[in-house]
């Protein structure tokens, strides 16, 4: 069995490391004025102290933290960053509308097909699409991705987001007919976005809006986790989820530092940085490694067990979908790590990366690959 209490206290931990780290990259590259402190420091504090807390304290921090996630992406300052911030708030209140309702509908002793809980599964379906930006609800998330700094963006996929995911997770053990009775729903869920994120990944030039549809591709195998269920399908979820936040806030990380000297958002147009920001460059890479699942990355982990559980729940041919959905997300790493850090030098920057990101880069990359070797520097605390 899962031990949720234990489990809250790696997240909570993990999450309040990433902080750290964001805030760090976010103070070397000079990233917003006090106002953006306060409300990522809001963001922060809440989404860790709401792993803490059960029942309706918990729902309360966590739309808290949604909303403030909203002003930080409207604290962008661009007439296209509030642009995005007013899609991201008229799709978030109905998701947490819908999320409270589905909450209290099937919070009590209604049978799995009852209309109370059909209807409950419904709007918790569609409410946490909608807060998570799964397929086909993913509409706010490439908007905000492209037009507010990556560090921003980081702070929304790698804690707001995983804080959501973990109620869901919460969900998954104590409302558990939400998932038994439809399986099929979460699993169609899952696997759009697992390609649908995978597909629009490619079709992207914007290198922050690549990295929001890969966070909607890794999606997509978490809540095939939670699909199947059972020990190694949650724990795959949960480890996909932790491995997750760790290789988004590298990803988006090394896209600030880039971002920040370069003087405008990093496209495939953009070549050879690595040339010009070496451990950006290598970090990267890293996360890419671990946002596949390759071993010896932490995203192994994860990786492993949903594919077990895939294939437990749909035998071969869903293995098989899961390998062409990681081949596709193989194309969209590797063409970003040729094109945008490999590539030949465009233009000039004189630039260097400052040293505390620098530090902060080399310290999460060994910690993806030392996590990975031994993972019980990691789950020891689950014991």
């Amino acid at each position: 069995m899962i031990n949720l209490e234990k489990w809250n206290l790696v997240f909570g931990l993990t999450l309040a490391i990433l902080w750290i780290a964001v805030a760090c990259i976010a103070r070397a590259i000079k990233q917003g004025d006090r106002r953006w402190w306060g409300v990522a420091a809001g963001v922060g504090a809440l989404s860790i102290v709401s792993l803490f807390f059960t029942g309706v304290a918990r729902v309360v921090l966590l739309d808290t933290t949604a909303l403030l996630a909203v002003a930080l992406v409207w604290l962008g300052g661009s007439s296209d960053a509030k642009k995005a911030a007013r899609t991201y708030l008229f799709l978030l209140i109905p998701a947490l509308v819908f999320i409270a309702l589905g909450m209290v509908l099937g919070g009590g002793n209604a049978a799995a097909n009852s209309p109370a809980m059909k209807a409950a599964a419904i709007l918790l379906i569609v409410g946490f699409g909608l807060k998570l930006a799964l397929m086909p609800f993913y509409f706010w998330l490439p908007g905000v991705a492209e037009t507010v700094p990556a560090l921003t963006t980081a702070v929304i996929v790698s804690i707001v987001d995983i804080a959501s995911f973990s109620e869901l997770v919460h969900l998954c053990e104590t409302m558990a007919g939400l998932f038994e009775g439809y399986s099929a729903i979460w699993l169609g869920i899952g696997l759009l976005s697992m390609f649908g994120g995978a597909l629009l990944a490619l079709a992207q030039k914007d290198l922050k809006r690549m990295l929001a549809f890969s966070t909607i591709d890794d999606l997509g195998y978490l809540i095939l986790g939670l699909t199947v269920g059972g020990e190694v399908g949650l724990q795959g979820a949960l480890f996909g989820a932790l491995s997750h936040a760790v290789c988004k806030v590298i990803l988006f990380g090394a896209v600030a530092v880039a971002e920040n000297r370069m003087g405008h958002s990093i496209t495939l147009a953009d070549g050879g940085l690595a040339a010009r920001f070496p451990v950006s460059g290598a970090a990267f890479i890293a996360g890419s490694l671990g946002m596949l699942g390759v071993p010896p990355t932490i995203g192994f982990l994860g990786r492993w067990r949903l594919y077990q559980t895939g294939v437990a729940l749909g035998g071969a041919w869903l293995g098989i979908a899961m390998a062409a959905a990681t081949a596709l997300a193989l194309l969209y790493y590797v063409r970003a790590i040729h094109r945008v850090w490999l590539g030949p030098v465009q233009g000039e920057s004189s630039n260097p990366e400052p040293g505390l990101s620098k530090m902060v880069l080399i310290v999460l990359v060994v910690a993806v690959v030392a996590l990975g070797i031994y993972p019980g520097l990691w789950t020891g605390l689950l014991r």
